[in-house]
């Protein structure tokens, strides 16, 4: 078996789940909160104390290392890695048109596509591979099937791969947020998406017949919503209204019948909420070495 590009054939009908689920007349290219994720980026990062917890530093001051970043919308993680580490070279790949066009180095590039039709490397391409916040882009079958497989395929052996992922139910919700978050789940749930998935990746990496015997590491952490958490619960508080904002302005707020013109209020009550309650969610970094 040598090396080759994947040119994967399947029945499972590539789309995008968030789409689907949350908005009505514009497409998630349309919708595109530039402000919230890179918001989500600089979060995740201080969360973990870094863009990265994987062993990788060693090789990148090495300009043979390869990187890859799957889902990686705006590019954000990919622009901090590339001013960190300047030699290796970084690709970006997203089935959305939104990374920018021009003020990035030339070590980074970026290719449109779906992971779903299989990426356009061949075997053994990479050396680190991040993927982060897509647990809700792909059908709990794919998940199965296809991305983590996709995945290993294109890392080399001796690669790591970095997986980072947000559970979906909260802890310590108020019953605005538990009403909310439960028509969301359902809405997954209906696409076949499992709201819960980040607690199956360390399995399904596991169930990889070359990863059965590896170790993987799985940190777990709290991102915090409210000023009862310092800065870092106001900046996740903040967050998560942006993003309760977009699911009510779509079929979400049609589904828990609120209005648009109630949606501010709604969203200062569930503010209060998760003062009231501490609420937070759990976030999970995952990585792994492909044995050699």
């Amino acid at each position: 078996m040598g090396s080759h590009i994947s040119k994967k054939k399947t029945t499972l009908k590539p789309r995008n789940n968030y789409e689907e689920i949350f908005l009505l007349n514009k497409s998630l290219a349309e919708e595109y909160d530039y402000d919230r994720m890179h918001l989500s980026h600089n979060l995740t990062r201080e969360i973990f104390s870094g863009n990265f917890s994987s062993p990788v530093k060693p090789i990148l001051v090495d300009k043979n290392t390869k990187v890859l970043d799957v889902g990686c919308g705006a590019g954000y993680w990919l622009k901090e890695m590339s001013a960190d580490f300047p030699l290796p070279n970084y690709v970006g790949v997203d089935m959305l048109p939104i990374f920018p066009k021009t003020g990035f180095p030339n070590r980074i590039t970026f290719q449109q596509y779906n992971l779903l039709q299989g990426l356009p490397f061949e075997n053994n391409s990479f050396d680190f591979i991040h993927i982060q916040y897509l647990a809700f882009d792909f059908s709990e079958p794919e998940w199965e099937t296809l991305v983590f497989q996709e995945l290993v395929r294109v890392l080399k052996p001796g690669g790591w791969l970095e997986v980072c992922d947000i559970e979906s139910v909260p802890m310590n919700s108020g019953p605005i947020t538990d009403l909310i978050n439960t028509s969301m789940c359902k809405n997954y749930i209906s696409k076949n998406v499992n709201p819960q998935i980040v607690q199956r990746y360390e399995s399904l990496i596991r169930s990889i017949p070359s990863f059965s015997s590896s170790k993987i590491n799985h940190e777990i952490r709290n991102l915090p919503l409210g000023i009862w958490a310092d800065k870092i619960g106001e900046l996740g508080s903040l967050f998560m209204k942006e993003t309760c904002r977009l699911f009510l302005q779509g079929k979400i707020g049609q589904d828990v019948n609120i209005k648009r013109k109630n949606i501010n209020t709604t969203l200062d009550e569930i503010s209060n909420e998760f003062e009231l309650y501490q609420t937070f969610f759990n976030i999970h970094r995952l990585y792994v070495q492909k044995p050699h």
